[in-house]
């Protein structure tokens, strides 16, 4: 069943510059150039439509979009753990042979290299650095679940809304999609009536506008006072 939650579409049939430009920026830029270029050889492109499921992806970089990190209670909540955008990667937990309780879902029109589990075991051997690279990269990932649960345990729902909305409008701002109170919903663990609650309080307040197309921030650093955050949401040094 798994199997057929996940679509995926073949993109273009060999890396271009921007694809090895997203490798440097990555965890693999610890890798020599040359080194980088034999392994993008092996890489499969893999376009991935918005709103689309992985489930125990293969390790990847993503070259373009956003994908966030969510986990499920089984019976249809989800909780939204992290963000994820170039250069970032998803699977990395798995390709070090361990398990990690999260899925992952395009929240744009995205674009992933994906790394044959061989490959990226042969490069480990003959590269250590990519291994202490990598567990900075699942550190980073670490971060943001971490900062979530705080947000979940100590932060009424009003703040953890603000908060996603505005990482969603980030988003936004570089791959236009339509923010929906499902997403919302989605993204802070719960239930539509209460997401729909809370955003009526916040469009009453001046800081969002809701319509037929979606939920738009109005106020970015009103909605920042809400969510108890001066900086934009979630972001990391490069």
């Amino acid at each position: 069943m798994i199997a057929l939650a996940i679509f995926l579409l073949e993109g273009r049939g060999s890396v271009n510059d921007n694809d090895l430009d997203a490798l440097g920026q990555s965890f693999l830029g610890v890798l020599p150039r040359p080194v980088r270029c034999e392994l993008a050889e092996s890489v499969r492109i893999v376009e991935l439509p918005a709103g689309k499921l992985l489930y125990e992806p293969q390790l990847s970089i993503i070259v373009a979009g956003t994908l966030r990190a969510f986990v499920a209670d089984g019976i249809g909540r989800h909780l939204t753990v992290s963000y994820l955008r170039r250069p970032d990667s998803i699977g990395i937990s798995a390709a070090a042979g361990r398990e990690f309780p999260v899925a992952f879902q395009s929240v744009t029109a995205s674009t992933i290299l994906r790394f044959p589990q061989a490959r990226f075991n042969e490069i480990l051997r003959a590269h250590p650095e990519v291994g202490w690279a990598a567990a900075k990269e699942l550190a980073h990932f670490l971060d943001d679940v971490l900062a979530e649960i705080t947000r979940v345990a100590f932060q009424p729902i009003r703040a953890r809304v603000a908060h996603h909305l505005l990482t969603l409008s980030d988003s936004e701002k570089c791959e236009p999609h339509a923010i929906h109170q499902a997403e919302l919903a989605a993204a802070v663990g719960s239930v539509r009536e209460v997401v729909g609650r809370t955003l009526g309080a916040l469009r009453d307040a001046g800081l969002v506008e809701i319509s037929q197309l979606g939920i738009t921030a109005v106020n970015e650093e009103g909605l920042r006072r809400v969510a108890g955050h001066g900086a934009r949401p979630l972001d990391r040094p490069m």
